[in-house]
């Protein structure tokens, strides 16, 4: 947060004595008639008499005409002048801050001129904060009584020019505010002189003791509950005999009459055939009964100015579980954005309609996120302003899906709570299950205690079934976003989640390994993404560690999806696998991108599931399709002179035509897929022959001739991943060799007829090729030293034993 300016708003006044006016407009009103009061106009007063403003914002100022009696006068044009046109502008009422500085803003009309407002504007810090972040702050330190916070906050929220300067803050970008149900929640403990700043806020706007009424109404009535005066000076509505709601304005501000009509023709064509006529949701209780009815049993709906918020819904005192409400819109929002906030809030009015078994604000999140939904169940491609706050939840996968906490949404909207972009959930829920079912639920909350035990009582399947298929749909990236099923088809949504992205790569290394968070909160999920561009990775390995907390009934799903080598995309469940293999050298499996999507379907409020051992991706350069090269095998005994008995091999190691299959799955390695492939390699090849030594008299000597390995003639296996596990005694001994390491040997008993020459000497000699390849030692049914994959992936090594030298090169292929 930046430094906070000090000057007090007190001062402002002083600088009424700086008015001379500089630029002037006219007021442009939207009624037949619009100046045909002017010359009755007497005396102006403009409300409020001061304001302070970050450069950028904007404010609107109220102007009340009154004749020589005392009436307020409709159909009054204003001229607006201001002192300092570098400073703001003013059109209409409406102040733009433009730089820093003091502006003098006047009306006048027909011969009458209003007292100066005094607009002073500063730029703001480079950190600017919210209000309710500084209030808050100031509480937590000691420096605010409870009641005190709570009256600044709902005083942020309404732009009060009395609200202190140090607790000034920017606009939030918030839909709502929580502040003025906490008033109504707490009035009854709040002291007197709280009570009678906050009055004003809590009876309906258009009434003559709110906060807009004409000057001298709308002070604090203190003493009890807020009465309404029970009149609407400076209001009127649009109605008509078969309209279902009226939609409130000031006919003093110039263009709220247009705005109101499009709000009312908005619930009456769109909002209330669709959400109550064609969906079924019931309609908003009747107010005939409240305190404040303004004269009609029809929900209310008002268009306000200068709040912090888009919308709000308002229920009567005294009536936490069911309550009939009015509602109010800012009216500086644009007209789509005004159609979708009284979707939203016309939602709001229909779940107070029910009686909730809790209180209807401790639904919270469930109330935010299918009220958002309605903006999509209205209109829903044609107008799509509930995609303003999908990034609320995206952006934060991991949190539980009744999460409210603020700061994850766009920096314009930081101080929205995440639970708006939770109508993603109702949209799918909406698509997948018919609109039916969130009606179902809202109605369900009349039986249960929180949102979520709604849902898991209603979806069929409830959450253990659903939940990992949101997860996977939220990816809305390829191969997800072209489904008929998607939000991309549904809704045109082109946000992604929030992923955690990775290399998968080795960037010359032998080895990497990527560790995945252990710990996944109820209801939330992790996304991973592993870009693959270098065919130097080979073998990959995931290592799941929920399997063990799924094995022991716990509601984890783990997916993955992943594009191969001819683009076309493999969808899988690796929830019930410890261990999931791919070997990029084979062309099914040659990853180009991985997705991974850990999901928790557990209900418990607060609760999460911890990893046995914290999964991970780990991937090396060692091949595990096709080893390829060259052994050149020379037997000399000490004895011999000569050459000796020679054999030059061309060979390839290649894993069993079954273990390149998808659904591979080794006997000897339970709960896998696709691991041990390289636990059998075998040979094909060809190789050449000679002899040529002498011992004592004798001369042996043959070839060189060619031969074709026969099969079964030999074997290579590596240890890619000496981490895996198996009942197997003798494969648990190799996994215990360190890692990276391979055997390999090749035998031929190919016949061959050496010609012995010498004297005595019997020919020809009848003998085998025998071995072409030994890389250690055995003892025991142990391999003594088995050789190491070098680090960049090649197989290069000698082995020397008992007259027998072996040299040996390979390298890993990939398949074509």
């Amino acid at each position: 947060m930046g430094s906070r300016p000090t000057l007090s708003l007190c001062l402002l006044p002083l600088l009424v004595a700086l008015a001379a006016c500089s630029d002037s407009k006219k007021d442009r009103d939207d009624s037949d008639n619009p100046d045909a009061n002017n010359d009755k106009v007497d005396r102006i007063v403009l409300t409020p008499d001061q304001v302070f403003l970050w450069t950028g914002e904007h404010y609107t100022l109220a102007a009340f005409a009154y004749d020589k009696d005392g009436k307020l006068l409709k159909d009054v044009t204003f001229t607006w002048s201001g002192t300092n046109s570098t400073v703001t502008s003013v059109q209409d009422g409406r102040v733009q801050a433009v730089a820093s500085g003091v502006s003098l803003v006047t009306a006048s009309a027909g011969g009458a001129k209003s007292t100066p407002v005094a607009m002073l504007v500063v730029d703001a810090p480079e950190s600017v904060g919210t209000s309710d972040e500084y209030i808050a702050t100031a509480a937590a330190a000691g420096l605010l009584t409870p009641a005190e916070a709570l009256t600044y906050r709902v005083q942020a929220a309404f732009s009060d020019p009395s609200l202190p300067v140090q607790y000034k803050g920017r606009s939030s970008g918030a839909f709502e505010t929580e502040a003025l149900q906490d008033a109504i929640d707490q009035y009854d403990t709040l002291p007197a002189e709280a009570k009678a700043v906050l009055d004003p806020y809590l009876v309906p706007p258009a009434d003559g003791a709110s906060w807009l009424a004409p000057p001298g109404g709308g002070q604090g009535l203190g003493g009890g509950r807020p009465t309404c005066k029970a009149s609407t000076d400076g209001w009127d509505f649009v109605n008509n005999t078969q309209a279902k709601v009226n939609v409130w304005y000031q006919f003093t501000i110039p263009g709220q009459k247009r705005k109101a009509t499009v709000v009312s023709e908005a619930i009456e064509k769109d909002i209330w055939p669709k959400l109550i006529g064609t969906l079924g949701f019931p309609e908003p209780l009747s107010d005939s009964d409240s305190a404040c009815p303004l004269y009609s049993p029809k929900l209310d709906v008002f268009l306000v100015r200068n709040v912090d918020f888009r919308g709000l819904t308002v229920p009567e005192f005294g009536k936490p579980y069911q309550s009939s409400v009015f509602i109010m819109l800012d009216e500086s929002l644009s007209d789509d954005e005004l159609k979708a906030s009284a979707a939203h809030e016309m939602m709001h009015a229909i779940h107070w309609a029910y009686r909730t078994k809790s209180f209807q604000v401790s639904y919270g999140w469930i109330r935010d996120a299918v009220a958002n939904w309605a903006i999509d169940a209205v209109y829903g491609k044609t107008l799509q302003l509930e995609q303003d706050f999908a990034t609320c939840y995206l952006s934060t996968p991991e949190l539980p899906l009744q999460d409210r906490s603020k700061g994850h949404c766009d920096s314009s909207k930081s101080g929205a709570e995440r639970d708006y972009g939770a109508y993603l959930w109702f949209q799918y829920v909406a698509n997948t299950l018919g609109p039916s079912t969130v009606k179902s639920i809202l109605a369900a909350t009349q039986s249960v205690d929180t949102g979520v035990e709604a849902i898991d009582n209603i979806v069929p399947g409830g959450f253990q079934k659903h939940w990992p298929l949101f997860g996977k749909m939220l990816w809305n990236d390829a191969p997800v976003d072209s489904k008929p099923a998607s939000f991309t088809t549904w809704d045109a949504l082109n946000k992604v989640v929030d992923r955690v992205d990775l290399s998968g790569d080795l960037a010359g290394a032998a080895e990497k390994k990527d560790e995945l968070e252990s710990e996944l909160k109820n209801l939330s999920h992790r996304v991973y993404h592993f870009d693959f561009q270098s065919a130097d990775t080979r073998s990959v390995l995931f290592y799941n560690g929920f399997f063990e907390p799924k094995k022991a009934g716990k509601h984890l799903k783990v997916q993955a999806m992943w594009m191969d080598s001819a683009s076309k995309w493999q969808e899988e469940d690796w929830s019930d696998y410890e261990y999931v293999g791919l070997c990029r050298d084979m062309k099914d499996q040659r990853a180009q991108h991985l997705v991974i999507i850990l999901s928790n379907a557990e209900t418990e409020p607060g609760g999460s599931v911890t990893a046995a051992r914290t999964p991970y991706l780990k991937r090396n350069n060692i091949g595990c399709w096709k080893v390829e090269g060259t052994v050149t095998a020379l037997e000399k005994q000490p004895s011999w002179t000569g050459m000796g008995r020679k054999g030059d091999t061309a060979v390839a190691f290649e894993v069993d035509s079954s273990a390149t299959k998808l659904d591979f799955k080794h006997p000897l390695f339970p709960d896998t897929l696709r691991v041990g492939t390289s636990l059998l390699m075998t040979p094909s090849g060809s190789f050449s022959f000679e002899v040529a030594y002498g011992e004592g008299p004798c001369s042996n000597s043959f070839g060189p001739a060619n031969f074709v390995l026969q099969p079964l003639s030999g074997f290579m296996k590596t240890n890619p991943f000496p981490e895996l596990h198996s009942p197997d005694a003798a494969v648990t001994s190799w996994l215990n060799q360190p890692a990276r390491a391979y055997v390999a040997a090749l035998v031929d008993n190919s016949s061959v007829a050496e010609l012995v020459s010498g004297k005595d000497c019997q020919s020809p000699l009848y003998s085998v090729t025998g071995g072409l390849l030994t890389t250690n030692d055995v003892k025991n049914d142990v391999y003594v030293n088995p050789p190491i994959v070098l680090p960049d992936g090649r197989f290069v090594k000698s082995f020397s034993e008992s007259g027998f030298t072996f040299n040996w090169s390979f390298t890993s292929q990939a398949q074509p």
